[in-house]
């Protein structure tokens, strides 16, 4: 997926621009090209000067495009088929037609030699390489990229929303918008259509996606001319418009292209790995997933033969499912990012069977959890504030591990020793919208109020007033938007009761007191 994903973003970002450039030119070409040759001899005079031209450029004669190898018999050279392509040489010229001179073409191919192209416009970089990304662009040649850069746009679209294939085909053209985050920040969102599980219209529905997939839109709106649709294409007078289809088999032809393009030495630039043809996850097996899981992650399971295996459109989301639900509150997250009805259908994209992708998810939940130790730790250690509870206690802890490490002002300690000092918080560490947990069984408010059901339970109220909670510089933001939140909920009081009143009144209190604590505002106590 790694390559596919980076190979598409260079497809969206860089290569969009050259193939743009190119389009522009071929149109020119042909708005420049006669319709007609009136006068006799002129053709015969503008290819001599296209041919003494080319010559003192050190260049060839346009040849046939490798898609149309079939129509002549003519040999191919180092992929180059060494025969003329009439049509490009005719546009370069500004003629109309140049097949009474294929025989003198063919002379000037058999002298200057025969190369790609025709469409003079400067290829950009691959980055791996340094290189220009492909060899200069015919007619043909240009038709077949910008089908690919539409597969491209799918990819980086489909890949970075976890939108259904359907929902990113039925996309309109002004889908992507922004506006302000609750923090302040302005948000990339896409809308559309949720069509699974909904009524035959589907329901509207926001993204919030990366800035990347609005540039990918920008290039859509610029290659397609449907007025509807971002992936409508013109199939004819009779049919009009219709939507991009069979992606599968798009996407396969995308990965045979980047292999084509950036394979070094032998090796694929995406590798096709040898798997059971009937093999899919367990998951969809899962009773606890529903229908909707076993739909989506497919029902086949068992084994068979061993075929090579492709992309296909379900993959993106159950990729990108996995590092959103190793996050905290991912489970959450990725409920709301895919339109799923219940949270168990998204844990089952994060691998809830026993299929051990469940153990590798876990395995990278701990690696996140000690990630955001060590962030605390940094913030502490430049100077961040924190308050609650457990501030003290986790302070302290941060000052022995830095004392222990030497890890003072102008010195870097290792990283490795400093995850392992580190590593012991995440054992009772339990990160938090409002405040982190720092759970001690022992001093613990939810434990104490929760007999009643068995099992201890977070609750708000409880939460902000616990010996082990601990807020700092992350959890201000959010607990000003909770704030303001709850304000704006109950700011109409004159029916509640009174006792509820107090209690809505004493919370806004309390959340407007610990924001100040955090800010270290005067005349309030840490």
């Amino acid at each position: 997926m790694r390559p596919l994903l980076s190979a598409a973003l260079f497809y969206v970002q860089v290569a969009s621009r050259d193939l743009l450039a190119a389009h522009v030119l071929l149109e020119h070409l042909r708005e420049e090209q006669p319709k007609s040759d009136n006068i006799p001899g002129r053709t015969r005079e503008h290819l001599d000067a296209f041919i003494a031209e080319r010559r003192a450029l050190g260049r060839g004669m346009p040849a046939l495009p490798i898609e149309y190898r079939g129509v002549c018999s003519a040999d191919v050279v180092e992929e180059v088929v060494q025969a003329p392509s009439l049509s490009m040489t005719a546009m370069l010229m500004r003629a109309h037609r140049v097949d009474h001179l294929r025989r003198e073409i063919e002379a000037a191919g058999r002298e200057l030699g025969w190369e790609e192209g025709g469409l003079a416009v400067p290829m950009s970089e691959w980055p791996d390489s340094g290189l220009p990304w492909r060899s200069e662009l015919s007619a043909a040649s240009l038709g077949g990229e910008m089908v690919h850069l539409r597969t491209a746009c799918w990819i980086v679209i489909a890949y970075l929303s976890g939108m259904r294939d359907t929902e990113v085909r039925e996309l309109g053209r002004e889908c992507a918008f922004t506006e302000p985050g609750a923090d302040g920040r302005t948000r990339c969102k896409i809308k559309g259509r949720v069509f699974k599980g909904r009524k035959l219209t589907g329901d509207e529905a926001e993204w919030v996606v990366l800035d990347v997939v609005h540039q990918a839109v920008e290039v859509l709106k610029q290659i397609n001319d449907d007025p509807t649709h971002l992936f409508g294409t013109w199939i004819g007078e009779k049919a009009g418009y219709g939507l991009f289809s069979d992606v599968t088999l798009r996407l396969k032809s995308f990965q045979q292209h980047l292999n084509d393009l950036f394979s070094i030495q032998g090796e694929p630039y995406i590798p096709l790995p040898l798997v059971d043809e009937y093999a899919d996850d367990e998951a969809a097996d899962d009773p606890e997933l529903g229908q909707e899981a076993a739909d989506e992650t497919g029902n086949d399971a068992g084994t068979g033969p061993v075929q090579p295996w492709w992309f296909d459109t379900r993959q993106f989301r159950r990729t990108l499912a996995w590092p959103i639900a190793h996050q905290p509150f991912g489970v959450v997250a990725g409920t709301r990012r895919y339109k799923h009805n219940a949270f168990a259908i998204f844990e089952g994209y994060a691998g809830a069977s026993a299929s051990g992708f469940a153990d590798e998810v876990a395995s990278e939940k701990a690696v996140a959890l000690l990630d955001y130790v060590e962030d605390l730790y940094h913030d502490h250690d430049e100077g961040g504030r924190s308050v609650g509870g457990a501030a003290g206690r986790v302070a302290a802890d941060f000052d022995r591990i830095r004392a222990e490490l030497g890890d003072l002002p102008g010195t870097v300690a290792s990283p490795e020793r400093l995850r392992t000092a580190l590593r012991h918080l995440t054992r009772t560490l339990h990160p938090g919208i409002l405040n982190d947990c720092f759970h001690h069984a022992g001093t613990a408010v939810r434990g104490k109020r929760a007999k009643p059901l068995g099992r201890p339970l977070p609750m708000l109220s409880a939460c902000l007033a616990c010996p082990n909670a601990r807020r700092s510089s992350i959890h201000l933001p959010r607990m000003a938007r909770a704030r303001d939140l709850a304000a704006e909920e109950f700011a109409r009081t004159d029916d509640v009761p009174t006792f509820q009143r107090i209690a809505i009144e004493e919370h806004l209190s309390t959340l407007t007191q610990l924001s100040a604590e955090l800010r270290d505002e005067e005349g309030v106590s840490a």
